[in-house]
């Protein structure tokens, strides 16, 4: 977790330009996808969840990861702490709501090892996952809604 999706407020500008795992060589990357408590705190004296609410609801409409990095030594004082622990309220809110999956970063990355071989193959008029943990992933069809993309699940057979 090295590099932020975006950095316009870091000491170093730019960033990874996405929401999503990607690997560098065999190293798998998890960027990070929201702003960091100092950059909150310190930076932007904001001690509300308004931009991290905006940074999630935009993640999770490009099904994307929802990462944070927060310092214990930046969650010292009481306003700090008190943020915090409605973010983590707010967190479990939406995953159970959204059905979120709430996941540590070895978990993630053997999924993503085990996704980055997996193949989609013709399947008749549709497509089938192959390879390892095949079982633990879907085809999903995107389909235009209007102006919006939607997933569909394919139906059962």
């Amino acid at each position: 977790m090295s590099v932020p999706n975006v950095a316009h407020l870091e000491p170093q500008r730019g960033g990874c330009c996405t929401v999503m795992p990607y690997f560098v060589g065999s190293i798998l990357e998890i960027p990070l996808t929201t702003t960091q408590d100092y950059t909150l705190f310190h930076i932007l004296n904001d001690y509300s969840l308004d931009l991290w609410k905006a940074q999630i609801s935009l993640i999770q409409a490009k099904h994307g990861l929802i990462s944070f990095i927060i310092h214990p030594d930046y969650v010292i004082d009481a306003r700090a702490r008190k943020t915090f622990g409605s973010l983590l309220d707010y967190l479990r809110e939406i995953i159970s709501r959204d059905n979120i999956w709430l996941t540590l970063p070895g978990e993630l990355d053997r999924w993503w090892r085990a996704r980055s071989n997996m193949a989609l193959i013709p399947d008749g008029n549709n497509w089938a996952i192959e390879g390892p943990e095949k079982d633990r992933a879907r085809v999903a069809y995107a389909v235009l809604d209007g102006d919006r993309l939607v997933y569909e699940l394919p139906t059962a057979r």
